[in-house]
């Protein structure tokens, strides 16, 4: 017994020496602030540093692991000298001196899958020539767009602030003082509950990339409107987001600087006329449409990472008959795994696919048709054309069910077994060859 003893102990001593000789390694510990989350500078500037941590460990586990690779970046140049140093769990920068008004950034930390954001505010020596406090905060998420064969880096939200709750795209409320933004943005909407403005810093760009960060300066897009139902583009402006605010610096084309303020959650609310978004239900079937579709014209684009998920999408549509573009038409956005081959596989869109559940895995699904704000039809949608324009009358978004794709003897079949917004079953058969194939994923 005393034997057992003995290598019982032994067998514990040297465990406790392995453990003591081991680097533990977190690589995606959640990384959170523990400093101050709005720093406030003066005119001249000055240095300064950010405070963070990892998830709560133990004092033995932290003496011991190794920290996972953090980084730090921001969207202005007055901040500068921006360094991470891993072994203090510090973020160091400096703010140059301001010669002009007031200005707000931020600072994006993050390690592996988390992050978080530090409002930078500092005084300035000149001030704008007409503050405003805005109450509403509207618009509407249009995601990516397409130009050519390229697509934009950034998703596409339309921002409007105003003393007046926002009418619609194309309206002002008589008298309303309102501020548009066509910003672009790091992350998608697609499949949020609530269209939340992502935080960061937006410039305005008079080059219309598209990038990340931008505001686009055309007029069409940014512009102020003031309370005698007069619109003046912007020449240089930032929108800065957080969490609790929107704060946007303006010089217009005349010249005049604005500042606008909106105190709250970013989150743009409803307008208040109905848009096309609103509409319900789209179909006006009254029973099961069916549908038997044979020699049709397919047309197959590759959009890798369409809705920030991760995953692929390739955008599909297809006409009865191509010449006067008429017959039935159909248009589906299906979302299918990276594993899949990307563009370099030219059936990669072959598969079984349901309806999306942003709570589950997305591989091989499909979001449920919609009318965006415009009345652009997305995702899903059965339709009948005639002479290249859509009869509406014959529309009807796929809200829920399965569609099949398969290659059978060269072409490409899609059966679809799906339910309308008005309840009705949307069953058929289009068989088709894919004549044109593009990819549009690069930017």
């Amino acid at each position: 017994m005393r034997k057992l003893f003995a290598l019982i102990a032994l067998a514990a001593a040297v465990f406790t020496a392995c453990e003591g000789d081991n680097e533990v390694n977190y690589d995606n510990l959640k990384i959170k602030l523990s400093s101050d989350s709005v720093m406030s500078f003066g005119v001249d500037g000055g240095e300064g540093v950010i405070t963070y941590e990892f998830e709560e460990i133990s004092d033995a586990t932290r003496a011991k692991m190794k920290y996972p690779a953090t980084e730090a970046a921001t969207a202005v140049n007055w901040i500068t000298d921006l360094k991470v140093n891993a072994h203090s769990l510090e973020v160091t920068f400096n703010v140059a001196a301001n010669e002009g008004g007031n200005r707000e950034a931020t600072i994006k930390v993050w390690s592996g899958d988390h992050s978080f954001m530090v409002m930078v505010k500092q005084e300035g020596l000149i001030s704008a020539d007409v503050n405003f406090n805005a109450s509403y905060v509207g618009g509407t998420f249009y995601g990516k767009s397409i130009d050519g064969e390229k697509q934009t880096e950034g998703f596409n939200y339309f921002v409007i602030l105003s003393d007046t709750q926002p009418e619609s795209i194309n309206t002002v409320p008589q008298y309303a003082t309102e501020y548009r933004f066509d910003i672009y943005a790091d992350k998608s909407a697609e499949f949020n509950s609530e269209l939340r403005i992502p935080v960061g810093t937006y410039t305005l760009d008079h080059q219309r990339t598209g990038r990340v960060g931008t505001i686009d300066a055309h007029m069409d897009c940014s512009y102020y409107y003031s309370s005698s139902n007069v619109a003046t583009a912007f020449k240089t402006g930032t929108l800065t987001v957080t969490e609790e605010s929107i704060v946007a610096d303006i010089t217009l084309l005349n010249g005049e600087t604005h500042r606008v303020v909106y105190n709250g959650e970013p989150v743009m609310c409803d307008y208040s006329q109905p848009t096309y978004a609103d509409v319900y239900p789209v179909s006006q079937y009254t029973s099961t449409v069916e549908f038997d579709v044979t020699g049709g014209y397919m047309y197959a684009y590759f959009r890798g990472d369409w809705f920030g998920t991760g995953n692929d999408v390739w955008f599909m549509h297809m006409i009865e008959t191509k010449a006067g573009f008429s017959g039935v038409y159909m248009l589906f956005n299906f979302i299918v795994p990276k594993s899949a081959g990307g563009y370099s596989n030219k059936t990669g869109f072959v598969g079984e696919y349901k309806l999306s559940d942003p709570t589950q895995s997305l591989d091989y699904t499909f979001p449920a048709g919609r009318l965006r704000d415009d009345s652009t039809q997305l995702n899903a949608w059965y339709l009948y054309c005639v002479n290249g324009q859509i009869d509406m009358s014959k529309a009807a978004p796929i809200k829920d069910g399965t569609i099949k794709v398969e290659s059978v003897d060269g072409d490409t079949v899609i059966t679809v077994d799906g339910i309308d917004d008005a309840g009705n079953d949307i069953k058929g058969t289009f068989r088709g060859i894919v004549n044109e194939m593009v990819d549009q994923s690069q930017y």
